[in-house]
């Protein structure tokens, strides 16, 4: 038990010091979404995508969306407990007349724990193959001209755990929107946003 321990703690001072641990918590409260607001509502409203501190939820109706706007502060309250930080600031509800499959969400989830197995989280899977050369050549001639090598650093480890997060989705299945290139898990060419004009 005493190494179990001593491997969470090492795991969360690793995340800690690749500037992860923040986004771990973030995917961690969104693949316990059906946890979080319970088996009814997860039925019928999906995360979609995370826009800064703003959480856009595909719901299935007009109805629906009303209500859980009324719920909006509950369900910011249990995932920001979850999340261990105010981390989810506003939910926005878009009403879809299909929800993305829980397969296809910001995690591969369906209310399971993301641990359960390992091909269900970015770094877990086959998607967490490293980079090739000439991909980490562009990131850092890309950072070429920032001074602080600290900085450098930091912003090179990020857009590498960015490359490689996007890998993992394409690897899901996710598509590049056309119009703004974030990645969403609909079959169409356009996001749900830029489909909305929002």
């Amino acid at each position: 038990m005493r190494e179990m321990q001593s491997i969470g703690g090492t795991l969360q001072s690793l995340l800690q010091k690749l500037g992860l641990e923040r986004q771990f918590r973030t995917y961690d409260a969104l693949a316990h979404w059906s946890d979080l607001v319970g088996k009814q509502v997860a039925q019928v409203a999906r995360p979609l995508r995370l826009d800064a501190d703003t959480l856009w939820v595909a719901v299935k109706s007009h109805t629906w969306a009303q209500e859980l706007n009324f719920q909006k502060g509950t369900i910011l309250r249990r995932l920001n407990e979850r999340a261990g930080e105010e981390r989810f600031k506003e939910i926005r509800f878009v009403v879809r007349n299909s929800l993305p499959a829980s397969s296809n969400l910001l995690l591969q989830s369906g209310g399971e724990n993301p641990s359960d197995s390992a091909s269900s989280q970015p770094g877990g899977g086959a998607a967490d193959e490293n980079l090739s050369a000439s991909e980490i050549a562009a990131i850092e001639s890309r950072l070429a001209s920032v001074g602080d090598p600290v900085l450098r650093d930091a912003l090179k480890r990020a857009q590498m755990a960015s490359l490689r997060y996007q890998k993992y989705l394409a690897q899901l299945g996710w598509r590049r929107c056309v119009v703004c290139e974030c990645y969403h898990g609909d079959d169409s060419a356009v996001c749900f946003l830029c489909e909305q004009g929002v």
